[in-house]
């Protein structure tokens, strides 16, 4: 059977594979494999939870099944074996480090069965878990020369199904230096049909000539509506929680999972931070609020640890999302299920003039409260500087 474009795309999009949003994300990657212009490495950067691992095998996935557009069964079968993580042209590399199983030079291919578990069971899975999977916990997981070396052996080989070989690096941001270098070899002379996916939560920490020579792809954080309507859809959460757990995200899926097993999903962010925005205004007209604004600061220093820095996850992207309705780049009009608070009131004191700053003061509290810094001081010290931060003018620019 012969696929026409839509219908073979229409079966990529109806595999198996567990993503989570990112439609707009799969659509631009779908352009790029039927343009038939493929570059020969990706760097795909986000932060963690965001599914760049999953978006790395739907890639791949639309990359190893293009050859079958004739052959509808065939396609089929292809997906099969990458939804199983089985596919003899899909390689993977992770981080690893000897254990009990694997006394010295330890590699992916050590861990393959361990892996596939742990993607299936779930691809938004942290470093850490990871490491806990293959119980090394006390060991930093790395991506050795030795990796390099096997990388290398797979790559110069020919495809077993014919056309592309796929190769995804997770964390690769893990490298070592000698393993970089020599990937850099690969990257810059590579063999015909191979494609490497990079991915990475840190893009300072890869190798600036590597990073020259890979076709980035930025991945956002996941929309709130998606992480609630997946919860839901997996019977995870019921409507109301699922919701309310989205908001705490941050955009992350594996953050998501994290707050359904803990006691933070008692803990209505929004709420939380429409009380804090609110206190923030009433400090320029009443001297009480100051007092009320440290009260505030003072409760939300007493919640876990965990949950006050999703809280502050959970402001950033409010704040972000405010800037872009502000500059006409989003609609967000459902942003808050709320009503009393008046969004569209709200977007003109989130602008350019105060935006990099509150990014600044929010990321300083994250990195101060992940030191162990004194919660009740950050807290009170980030709310003071709120204060001053949304009064703030935007500049005047002259037309």
């Amino acid at each position: 059977m012969v696929l026409n474009r839509a219908h073979f795309y229409y079966l990529c999009l109806m595999s198996q594979i567990n993503l989570v949003g990112q439609k707009r994300l799969i659509k631009e990657l779908e352009r790029k494999t039927s343009s038939g212009r493929l570059a020969h490495s990706y760097l795909l950067f986000g932060p963690s939870g965001a599914g760049k691992l999953s978006i790395a095998i739907k890639f791949a996935e639309l990359i190893l099944c293009s050859k079958y557009k004739e052959n509808e069964l065939k396609m089929i079968g292809a997906q099969q074996k990458i939804n199983s993580l089985t596919h003899p042209d899909l390689h993977f590399v992770f981080p690893v480090n000897t254990s009990s199983k694997v006394k010295s030079k330890a590699t992916s291919k050590h861990f393959v069965k361990e892996w596939r578990d742990a993607i299936k069971e779930n691809p938004y899975i942290t470093l850490s878990q990871w490491l806990e999977k293959i119980e090394i916990t006390n060991k930093k997981g790395n991506i050795s020369v030795n990796e390099a070396e096997e990388i290398n052996k797979i790559m110069s080989l020919k495809s077993y199904e014919g056309g592309y070989k796929v190769m995804v690096i997770w964390m690769a941001e893990n490298m070592n230096t000698e393993c970089a270098n020599k990937l850099l070899k690969l990257i810059e002379e590579p063999s015909r049909e191979t494609v490497f996916l990079l991915l990475t939560e840190n893009k300072s920490a890869i190798l600036p000539t590597i990073k020259s020579r890979c076709q980035e792809i930025n991945i956002p954080p996941i929309d709130t509506k998606e992480i609630a309507e997946s919860l839901i859809k997996k019977g995870l959460a019921d409507n109301e929680n699922a919701y309310n757990t989205a908001n705490m995200s941050g955009g992350s899926y594996c953050s998501a999972l994290k707050l359904l097993s803990s006691d933070s999903g008692v803990v209505n962010f929004e709420s939380v931070f429409i009380r804090w925005v609110r206190l923030a205004f009433k400090v320029k007209t009443s001297k009480s609020a100051v007092a009320e604004l440290v009260n505030w600061s003072e409760k939300v220093s007493k919640l876990p640890k965990d949950v006050q820095k999703q809280f502050f996850l959970f402001s950033l992207d409010i704040f972000r999302k405010t800037l872009l309705k502000n500059y006409k780049s989003g609609s967000y009009g459902d942003l808050f299920k709320d009503k009393s608070f008046n969004f569209e009131k709200f977007v003109p004191y989130i602008h350019d003039n105060n935006i990099i700053e509150l990014y600044e003061e929010i990321n300083k509290a994250i990195y101060e409260l992940n030191r162990n810094g004194n919660a009740k001081i950050i807290v009170t010290d980030l709310s003071l500087k709120l204060t001053r931060l949304i009064h703030q003018k935007a500049s005047v620019i002259d037309g």
